[in-house]
């Protein structure tokens, strides 16, 4: 390989990392504004970190069987059996 080409490479590489660190410092972001809004809306800002995570394991779990009911009553409605041979 050529110098030039070697040079192309190595600022490639440079940009590819500098591109990976923005866009975890943008997820972090992201996490930190949208864990704040969650609170909020949920008025949790008073609650330990334990009521907190009991809190989003309800949500999930609720979350969970209300999305397996759905696709249990929209396989019915499409005439398809929820049990498997």
């Amino acid at each position: 390989m050529t110098q030039n080409t070697k040079s192309k490479i190595l600022s490639i590489e440079e940009q590819i990392k500098k591109l990976q660190d923005k866009k975890k410092k943008e997820i972090i972001k992201l996490e930190k504004s949208t864990g704040k809004r969650f609170i909020e809306k949920f008025n949790l800002e008073n609650k330990s970190l334990d009521e907190i995570y009991s809190f989003i394991d309800n949500i999930e779990k609720f979350y969970k069987n209300s999305s397996l009911t759905s696709n249990s009553q929209r396989d019915i409605h499409n005439g398809q059996s929820t049990q498997q041979n």
